[in-house]
């Protein structure tokens, strides 16, 4: 099998494959909660995910502000939010009760 059928394979998964045959392929997800998501009918808790730090938790992209003499700093940086309901994510089945979000997927 060459690299452009495995990787399709990863990409868009046989949809009769269930259980440990879904294991290490890549699925869509929709946030549910701050850490919680769901892959078709099936609900995922935090207690079922597991995420990269950046993912959890807003991230300075431009870094700004103003402190005046006296004041408090007026922040005008811009922020990357952290994962909210609705945001599509990228999973990756690790076991029978585990999976990566791999991160977040958006149109261009």
């Amino acid at each position: 099998m060459g690299w452009e059928a495995e990787l399709l394979d990863i990409v868009a998964p046989d949809n009769e494959k269930s259980g440990k045959e879904m294991n290490g392929q890549i699925q869509l997800a929709e946030m549910t909660g701050p850490t919680s998501c769901r892959i078709g009918k099936l609900e995922l808790s935090s207690e079922d995910l597991l995420f990269s730090d950046r993912l959890l938790s807003k991230i300075a992209i431009n870094v700004a502000g103003k402190c005046p003499a006296g004041g408090a700093l007026q922040d005008q940086s811009s922020y990357l939010p952290a994962l909210k309901t609705g945001d599509m994510v990228a999973v990756y089945r690790i076991s029978d009760t585990q999976y990566l979000v791999l991160g977040k997927m958006v149109s261009v």
